[in-house]
């Protein structure tokens, strides 16, 4: 019996336009009123999901910047993760030899930096929904350990995206994690951080099993989730090769709930 939903963000609960849609915001009242428990697993930092989750506060969990930020219902940070200073260093120099792709520095206390705030960066920062900072001495704030970061954004063609990808994971060896979060996004974790450990920690907390839990999404940092229960479901706007990867391909967030608590209802039918 599934009792705990787990929906990604961007492509999934969240459209194009950063709106939650009428009938998925319904879909989840539902799912809350029918007692599951919820989880939000996003790359997006947790002050942006609790606005947009505002009504549900204190009633969900939070697996934000892609596993780097664990919150329980309550809104207690049990769990942060962030590169060495060394690394966050390396990956900054790495970065600005790439000036060809838009990168923003995350930080656990939910900041988040660019070098040099310009007319290119702004429709990124559009997209997030606090402000960024531009901090000239970045490079030295990072080496230092003055600012702690826990995810590197890099913004531009998909194409170009899934070599830098590649590039990144043979300089970088065994010492971070990196995976295509959106069309045009490549994201770069530290190592051991997804939004699968994330969601791993709080079934743990919650003593829950793989076929109690059921993950919804969209692109390849939700494949780590996928891998950890029997109820995945893929999006049908998302990756061909993530749908692969899913035990079911959804229109909506309401239509896998939907098929959540039929799933339960059949179950109970049969005990």
């Amino acid at each position: 019996m599934i009792k705990l939903i787990v929906s990604d963000l961007d492509g999934t609960l969240l459209n194009h336009s950063l709106r939650i849609t009428d009938s998925d915001w319904d879909a989840v009242k539902l799912a809350f009123h029918e007692g599951y428990e919820f989880c939000i697993a996003s790359g997006r930092m947790h002050s942006e999901i609790k606005l947009l989750m505002q009504e549900f506060h204190g009633r969900y969990f939070t697996v934000s910047q892609n596993g780097a930020t664990i919150y329980k219902k309550d809104k207690e940070l049990v769990s942060d993760y962030f590169f060495e200073p060394e690394v966050s260093s390396e990956l900054h120099q790495f970065s600005s030899r790439n000036p060809h792709f838009v990168s923003f520095i995350h930080c656990t206390d939910d900041s988040f930096y660019t070098e040099n705030r310009s007319e290119e960066t702004l429709p990124y920062e559009s997209r997030i929904l606090t402000a960024c900072s531009d901090r000239r001495d970045l490079a030295d704030a990072l080496k230092n350990g003055a600012i702690k970061s826990c995810k590197y954004s890099f913004f531009g063609e998909i194409d170009k995206l899934i070599l830098l990808k590649d590039e990144l994971q043979d300089q970088f060896e065994g010492r971070i994690e990196s995976f295509i979060s959106a069309s045009d996004c490549l994201d770069v974790m530290p190592l051991n951080v997804s939004k699968g450990a994330g969601l791993s920690f709080i079934m743990q907390e919650l003593g829950l099993s793989r076929n109690e839990v059921a993950c919804i999404g969209d692109s390849f940092n939700d494949l780590s989730m996928f891998a950890l229960t029997d109820h995945s479901f893929a999006m049908k706007g998302g990756h061909s090769d993530v749908k692969k990867k899913a035990a079911h391909v959804t229109n909506s967030v309401a239509e896998a709930i939907e098929q959540i608590i039929n799933y339960n209802r059949t179950f109970e039918a049969r005990r």
